[in-house]
């Protein structure tokens, strides 16, 4: 894992200093980007901010990086055979903020900036690095014999996980989901966030900020024909 993480941070560091240098991520957004393979299942399936990483290319190759790796599909696999994933995906999906997190793609801002991330040689070298990584790829070959897999074929033959399926549909969240369409504020939620500038992108924000229909239409002066006294 430790080496994982290592191969990443080069990778990240040498995109970084090339045509994107300018536009490296900040302390803040470093923080924000998930660091454990738990951590990263939980944020791909929240709908309130897996659009991040289609909106900055260093962060779509930090995911390609991790999702690549045998150690997140046996833990995803995992995670996915416990409803509890389910119910906080479908009630990410359900929250209004999941209009804007992926509507920001149509910022002009993200358009360039991957537009010009498919010209970057850099970045087509950082995303072949991380794709046919040696050491990733004789991962692959040894998943097979990881024990990891044998306890997830066990955890399949587990009572337990199926109780908890079985019960899923008295835990008050899956009550929660079920009502939510039956409000009236949701959707007028869903609406204000469709309305809202900023779920577009700080540089469709302005633009939409005053709608021409909202602009005084200029005046054009046109000359009356005066009566004969």
């Amino acid at each position: 894992m430790k080496a994982h993480r290592l191969s990443l941070a080069v990778v990240l560091a040498a995109f970084s200093a090339g045509g994107f240098a300018a536009d490296a991520p900040t302390p803040a957004n470093a923080a924000a980007m998930p660091g454990g393979t738990q951590e990263w299942i939980a944020y791909l399936a929240d709908f309130t901010r897996n659009g991040d990483m289609l909106a900055d290319p260093k962060k779509f190759l930090a995911a390609l990086s991790v999702v690549s790796e045998p150690q997140f599909l046996l833990d995803a696999a995992r995670a996915m055979m416990e409803p509890n994933l389910y119910m906080q995906s479908t009630a990410s999906l359900m929250d209004p903020r999941a209009y804007g997190n992926f509507a920001r793609a149509m910022d002009p801002a993200v358009m360039a900036a991957w537009t010009q991330a498919m010209m970057d040689p850099q970045f087509l070298a950082a995303t072949q690095t991380v794709v046919a990584d040696p050491g990733k790829l004789m991962r692959w070959v040894m998943a097979p014999l990881d024990p990891k897999l044998l306890a997830l074929a066990a955890n399949a033959l587990n009572p337990n996980v199926y109780l908890r399926w079985a019960t899923a549909p008295t835990d008050p969240r899956a009550a929660n989901l079920a009502t939510t369409t039956m409000n009236p504020n949701w959707y007028g939620a869903w609406l204000g966030g469709m309305a809202n500038p900023q779920s577009y992108g700080p540089t469709m924000a302005p633009l939409l900020r005053a709608p021409y229909g909202m602009q005084p239409i200029p005046m054009i002066p046109f000359p009356m024909p005066q009566q004969a006294r």
